[in-house]
């Protein structure tokens, strides 16, 4: 069946191998959408042209904003994907559709490659390049018609000769034209052709010896490159060195810490200050024994003491578990670095994944990772050895996971599925979503999973059934983070919000505005009072969950902070600058 696509109704003869979808219809004009856009108020798909004609989505009738657009490039790959018949095989019949001609072209080809067949198709019509004169012509006769043709211009003819005929005519013509060129004058170009030849023969001899040359220079710049790695290597120790250095004397300037370190606590091995120490290792490997909560007191703060530095491109995600870092990156990498000597680097190196590494979790003696592969894999700690991986666990990127007890919870787009971790057996698919579920987070008793989505957070029983247990509307856009504690549900969304929600009845308490982009993770401290949330904005900002005022803002990254982690008077960061960043409390009087 035949149809026309709506880009070229008026111009261009289109039929479609296969109807297309209804999903590729615009829902205003009804057509093939043109110029696809994503409305970020509502996730609907329309024309550009079109949602520039309404105030509100004529399918859920929320108001769309056509300031909040962006182009739906997976619409714009599927139509042009569409395979049509070559336009100059086809011919209207008298139901006024477009049929196939056998007498004309049979090609089959892509709606967003059909230029680059129909623009050279032996069956299309064209002029001849004589004269109008001429009736059109197939491409495939233009050599034959161009021996026969009459209006075969002399090639004088800007030079004013007016004469036309077949080109052998035209040919001998040229011989006793008038307006042809003096022998005198031909003979100088000809001259000049000869001393022009001389000179590319000469061009040529020098461009072997700067062909000779280059590969010299090539060489060179090799030898220089490999010089120029080593001095790379050395500069970036200094580096570390000088950040331990000017890390040390911060510390030394805090007037009133409650808890001063000796000399004897520093380390002066090149290590950051503080990470090597022996009181450092143990605040690194945990709180002390019969303390599960922090011992924050009003006023403290947070510093920079040191970076860590190896991956290559932007960090997703971290998790921590017996002693160690895992941090995952653009590249599929995950890295292992260890809390007791982060001065070290990174101690390990996992070829995890073919693309971007989204979401890491611990469970047991096990990592667990996943991202744009859409593939579960799992992880041994202690070796860093593959123990399985579940294949093509979704449709669409893995964007979040969490884990209870032996369960395994992941998202995708509009939905979350659960594994049993023991088995890889898929216990349940969670559907009923609109939009990407970004953001995972459970209560404190771990009996509840909350969703993020766009405009909407999912609460869901974590036992057997898994059943949807409510649904919280609002509208700041999708939500890319969540966290609980045993007063506060709070969401990070699109629209630079920290919203706060009561975790018992779900009623909406207050915004927290700080941030100027996306709030990309959130994290609440072990005793449920304070709150650490990373932003677009390149920042880190810390609040206090008892008064709901910010505390203190962190700004050492260069770009986007899209993870955080606690580990006990330690806050790592990772970021689209390629970088982690460790962060020390200090109690100030």
């Amino acid at each position: 069946m035949s149809s026309t696509s709506t880009e070229s109704v008026e111009t261009i003869p289109t039929k479609y191998i296969q109807t297309p979808s209804s999903y590729l219809l615009c829902p205003i004009c009804g057509g093939l959408y043109r110029d696809p856009v994503i409305n970020v108020k509502c996730g609907h798909t329309f024309c550009k042209s079109c949602i520039f004609s309404i105030t509100h989505c004529p399918i859920d009738n929320i108001h769309c904003d056509t300031n909040q657009y962006v182009i739906n490039r997976l619409v714009v790959g599927q139509i042009e994907d569409l395979q049509i018949y070559c336009r100059h095989g086809l011919i209207k019949q008298e139901d006024g559709e477009w049929g196939l001609d056998p007498s004309l072209c049979p090609q089959i080809l892509t709606l967003g490659k059909r230029n680059e067949h129909e623009n050279s198709c032996i069956f299309a019509v064209i002029p001849c390049p004589n004269s109008d004169q001429c009736k059109s012509l197939q491409r495939q006769h233009l050599d034959k018609h161009l021996l026969e043709c009459s209006y075969v211009p002399c090639p004088f003819k800007n030079d004013g000769c007016n004469f036309q005929s077949t080109a052998r005519k035209v040919t001998d013509h040229s011989l006793v034209c008038t307006f042809r060129q003096k022998e005198e004058h031909a003979g100088n170009v000809n001259k000049e052709v000869d001393e022009l030849a001389l000179d590319v023969q000469r061009t040529k001899a020098e461009n072997v010896k700067l062909a000779s040359r280059v590969a010299e220079l090539e060489a060179e710049k090799s030898q220089m490159a490999t010089q120029l790695q080593k001095h790379w290597n050395f500069i970036q120790s200094l580096q570390l060195k000088l950040e331990v250095l000017t890390s040390r004397v911060d510390q030394l300037n805090i007037v009133n810490v409650r808890r001063p370190m000796s000399a004897s606590q520093v380390s002066l091995d090149g290590g950051s200050p503080g990470i090597n120490s022996p009181t450092s290792a143990l605040l690194l490997r945990g709180s002390s024994p019969g303390h599960s909560f922090e011992k924050w007191e009003m006023p403290f703060q947070f510093k920079c003491i040191g970076t860590l530095r190896g991956h290559k491109d932007v960090v997703w995600c971290m998790t921590t578990r017996k002693g160690k870092i895992f941090s995952g990156d653009a590249n599929g990498i995950i890295k292992v670095w260890s809390l007791e000597q982060l001065a070290k680097g990174c101690i390990n190196n996992i070829k995890a994944h073919t693309g971007v590494i989204y979401c890491l979790a611990a469970w047991g003696n096990t990592i667990v990772s996943g991202g744009a592969d859409k593939s579960i894999a799992l992880w041994d700690i202690e070796t860093s050895e593959q123990t399985n991986i579940i294949e093509e666990a979704h449709n669409e990127i893995i964007c979040s996971m969490v884990v209870v007890i032996n369960l395994l919870f992941t998202s995708s787009f509009a939905v979350i599925k659960v594994w049993d971790l023991k088995s890889l057996e898929l216990k349940a698919t969670l559907p009923g979503m609109n939009h990407w579920v970004r953001a995972l987070a459970l209560s404190t008793n771990k009996d509840k999973l909350f969703s993020g989505s766009h405009n909407a957070i999912n609460v869901w029983d974590t036992c057997e059934n898994f059943q949807k247990l409510a649904t919280i509307e609002h509208e700041c856009g999708s939500v890319y983070s969540l966290a609980v504690n045993k007063t506060y549900l709070i969401a990070g969304t699109y629209n630079q919000n920290i919203q706060l929600f009561n975790v018992e009845n779900y009623q909406f308490i207050q915004n927290l505005l700080g941030h100027i982009g996306t709030v990309t993770t959130l994290v609440i401290s072990p005793s449920g009072r304070f709150l650490f949330s990373a932003s677009h904005d390149c920042n880190i900002q810390m609040w206090s969950l008892e008064k709901l005022l910010p505390i203190q803002t962190l700004s050492r990254h260069q770009s986007s902070v899209n993870t955080l982690t606690l580990h006990g008077d330690y806050l790592l960061s990772g970021s689209a600058d390629h970088e982690i960043k460790v962060f020390r409390y200090f109690q100030i009087q």
